[in-house]
């Protein structure tokens, strides 16, 4: 039979334990130790609090109290060398000439004769375009161009016809001015006869053609005077007169000397030796003076002093009668107006025919052409075939203000290339403006240099520049910074003070400076450059001087 058990009441071992309170379990109350630890754990803490207050105290004393270690000197030696002073920069190179042609033409091109890269010579034909139109426009403009000159010099004449002169020497003859006249342009006034010499222009058969010939003498006769007067056939003219009788006569013409007493119209004839014997005219004839001119106006208007009279003599150039034409000056003055209108506007179209036809105006290389056969051009301004000469190229330069002074045109220059391994270059300084470019807070002036071996560059490569403004050869230098200036002159601080030193006597506050170990002594300085500076006396080669000292970090703070 079974039993069912009993519930019996838990012992004191086996009861469950008793759960700590809330308040312990969330404040983490530490579990109660003995006496030993409470002693380890205060010695612990009294520790960390010495080490911090050593720190602090440490860094105070670091900060106010410690001193700083003497700095390290870096030193150099007093050596002969070289100064050179430099003015360095950088530019742009574009050829000394070139020559940009633009499509001013209008019309299609019809052929192109060079490429990019092609050499060329002076004159040499670049392209042609079809010039059909402008080529009329050209003939006509020049047409009322010749119209404009004639206006203008026939004022010309008629101004310089109010004086009217002589043209050549001889008598006047019928003269019909008197001063207030008014005439006309080309009105007859007179006639003016250079009667020194006669001619005669007779006729002879024509069987004797071949026999008479210019320079022959004759024998002139003057029936009414009864004067025999030597002559010299002066023309022959083979021509064919017939005479009524049927007679076939040829013409020559015989000049003689007027003795003074000859007049035109008088009867004459003139036999010639010839060497076929003498020749006798086949008629007589007339005398004519050797040359006869009407005298005419020049120009219309009133004449106002009148010099020549029937029978007077004048020489080539000599005064015959003034006038005066009022209208002349405004005449002047519209027709020269005419001509610089006419002028303007051949010259514009023969200005633009040469983008027509246009040539080389300079050798060199071909360095771009934009334009093709059949290409259409329309008169733009862009540059379609560009020539530069290579050999002769320059660089445009920006000087410093600074340096300005102490260039010269003339002096030479290192041209150097950054790429292409570094070419070099030799150049000369060609110019140096006087006017100076501002900038913000500092000017700059424009200069030139030519490169005289440019074989290889480009226009539009950047290049970089040094020009030499001054050199000294074999002086004893040193560092730059290893100077200092000091009240009463310069110093170096040297190492070992030695015989040729003469040390320096300082101000407290000067000498304070002098590195521990070193010596201030005198220098006197010379030339410098960037880096270095002549001693001229106060030190020798081989001293030790002080230049730049180097301090460590206190803090240690990198």
């Amino acid at each position: 039979m079974q039993q069912t058990p009993v519930k019996q009441p838990l012992s004191q071992q086996d009861a469950p334990l008793a759960q700590p309170p809330l308040e312990e379990t969330l404040t983490f109350a530490p579990e109660k130790k003995g006496k030993a630890g409470k002693i380890i754990k205060r010695i612990i803490l009294w520790g960390l609090l010495a080490a911090v207050l050593a720190g602090i105290g440490y860094t105070v004393y670091v900060l106010f109290f410690k001193e700083d270690p003497p700095p390290e000197m870096m030193t150099a030696f007093a050596g002969i060398n070289t100064i050179e002073t430099k003015v360095r920069g950088s530019g742009s190179v574009t050829a000394q000439e070139e020559q940009n042609v633009v499509g001013m033409a209008k019309g299609e091109v019809l052929e192109v004769f060079v490429a990019v890269g092609d050499q060329v010579e002076v004159g040499q034909p670049l392209f042609t375009v079809n010039d059909e139109e402008i080529l009329r426009s050209l003939n006509d403009y020049e047409t009322s161009l010749n119209q404009a000159y004639k206006n203008l010099n026939m004022v010309e004449e008629e101004m310089a016809g109010q004086s009217l002169r002589a043209e050549f020497s001889g008598k006047t003859f019928d003269v019909k001015a008197e001063k207030g006249q008014i005439v006309s342009k080309g009105e007859v006034l007179g006639v003016l006869a250079d009667d020194s010499v006669m001619k005669l222009t007779a006729y002879y058969s024509v069987a004797f053609i071949e026999d008479i010939a210019v320079g022959q003498t004759a024998e002139v006769s003057i029936p009414k005077s009864m004067a025999l007067l030597p002559g010299t056939v002066s023309r022959v003219e083979h021509i064919s007169k017939i005479t009524d009788e049927g007679a076939v006569l040829f013409e020559v013409e015989i000049e003689l000397l007027n003795p003074g007493t000859l007049t035109k119209g008088m009867a004459a004839t003139a036999v010639i030796h010839t060497p076929a014997g003498i020749v006798t005219p086949a008629e007589a004839s007339t005398l004519e003076y050797f040359r006869e001119e009407n005298i005419k106006a020049k120009t219309a208007g009133e004449i106002q002093e009148v010099q020549m009279r029937d029978y007077y003599t004048f020489s080539e150039g000599d005064l015959l009668l003034t006038m005066v034409n009022e209208d002349l000056d405004a005449r002047y003055a519209s027709e020269l107006k005419a001509l610089e209108a006419a002028r303007k506007n051949y010259d514009t179209v023969a200005d633009e025919y040469k983008y027509y036809a246009p040539t080389a105006e300079l050798a060199g290389q071909v360095i771009a052409v934009n334009v093709s056969e059949g290409d259409e051009l329309t008169g733009g301004g862009n540059v379609v075939v560009s020539i530069a000469d290579l050999s002769r190229m320059m660089m445009k330069v920006e000087v410093d203000e600074m340096y300005i002074s102490q260039l010269v045109p003339g002096m030479p220059v290192s041209v150097m290339a950054s790429y292409d391994g570094g070419g070099m270059y030799e150049g000369v300084l060609d110019s140096v403006s006087m006017q100076a470019t501002v900038g913000t807070g500092m000017s700059t002036f424009p200069a030139t240099v030519q490169i005289l071996n440019a074989q290889g560059l480009m226009s539009g490569m950047w290049l970089d520049y040094e020009i030499t403004t001054n050199r000294v050869e074999n002086v004893l230098t040193v560092p730059t910074n290893a100077v200092k200036y000091v009240e009463g002159g310069t110093v170096c601080f040297v190492r070992t003070l030695a015989e040729w030193h003469e040390e320096a006597t300082l101000d407290e506050a000067t000498a304070a400076e002098v590195p521990v170990g070193f010596y201030a002594v005198w220098v006197t300085t010379g030339a410098s450059d960037a880096s270095q500076i002549e001693i001229t006396s106060g030190l020798q080669e081989g001293d030790e001087v002080a230049t730049t000292a180097v301090q460590e970090n206190p803090y240690m703070y990198y």
